[in-house]
């Protein structure tokens, strides 16, 4: 049976194999937008609050009007209207785009929104620690600026295309981007984990990294599980390198573990133990009976 593919524009549900947006759409001619990327199972889009209050305050530093419609409620009834129209009940990625709907070369003549919700089947349940570690190295090649924009899920998004086609040619599992400062900043899709003996370290917002939903989780959650947390740290590469273990976090695939940048092997007992806690605190209603999916 072929799979369904209705998507949410600007209040209507449509075919998404049908062409959609107008060639004068800012977004496609400028990058003029962001996007949030959410993993929902069961109609029930995980971690809204976060999500919801991240894309807000994009639209304000891009200074997109917030319609009067768009709250946390609206976002959620809407995500959960689309899964059911698409009939999709387990793990889905769903990716909203919000663009500044108006005309103008690079100045707007406004800034009304408009917004497009897709969705995705992912054929999982829950967050899997992946079975083999990942391969990553550091790109090199174009460095992030750390201004304001850093924080931004932008549509202009030619800084991870590049990142990721070198990861693709070089047969990597992701890869490492650095700031200015030529210190750790985040990955490809992802942000970035040291642990050093108790202690679990992750860029300073202040490094130019995007602030990962799944990167506050994971602050919240493993103090829990008697670790420390320092998220206000810059560290170099040296530092990644000299690291026992290595992980990675978006709020799609949870975490997935680092076994290697070039020669340097690492562990994945963090990882493990994590994984297990973030499952139940973000699937808290199919665990508490200690199914473990």
């Amino acid at each position: 049976m072929p799979t369904k593919n209705f998507i949410w524009l600007n209040g209507n549900i449509l075919d998404g194999n049908s062409p959609m947006l107008f060639a004068n759409n800012r977004s496609f001619l400028y990058g003029d937008g962001i996007f949030e990327t959410i993993l929902a199972y069961g109609t029930e889009a995980k971690h809204i609050t976060l999500h919801f209050a991240r894309l807000i305050k994009g639209m304000k530093i891009l200074e997109i009007d917030v319609p009067p419609y768009l709250n946390e409620s609206f976002l959620s009834e809407t995500i959960a209207r689309l899964l059911n129209k698409n009939r999709l009940f387990r793990n889905a990625r769903i990716r909203i785009t919000v663009f500044r709907d108006t005309d103008g070369l690079y100045t707007p003549n406004g800034n009304t929104a408009g917004m497009l919700i897709q969705t995705q089947e992912m054929g999982t349940n829950f967050y899997e620690l992946n079975k083999q570690g990942y391969l990553i190295d550091i790109y090199t090649d174009i460095k992030k600026p750390i201004n304001k924009l850093s924080s931004v899920k932008s549509c202009n998004a030619l800084l991870f295309v590049k990142a990721g086609l070198y990861r693709k040619a070089n047969e990597l599992d992701d890869c490492i981007i650095l700031n200015e400062e030529n210190r750790v900043a985040e990955t490809v899709s992802s942000n970035i984990f040291i642990v050093k003996g108790n202690t679990i370290y992750t860029p300073s917002l202040a490094e130019g990294c995007i602030p990962g939903i799944m990167r506050e989780v994971v602050c919240k959650i493993a103090p829990t599980l008697g670790y420390e947390i320092n998220k206000q740290v810059a560290f170099s590469v040296k530092a990644l390198m000299d690291s026992d273990e290595i992980f990675l976090t978006n709020s799609i695939t949870g975490i997935r573990w680092v076994l290697g940048v070039n020669q340097n092997r690492y562990f994945c007992n963090v990882s493990k133990k994590i994984v297990t806690a973030l499952n139940k605190y973000t699937f808290a209603d199919q665990f508490k009976d200690g199914f473990s999916g």
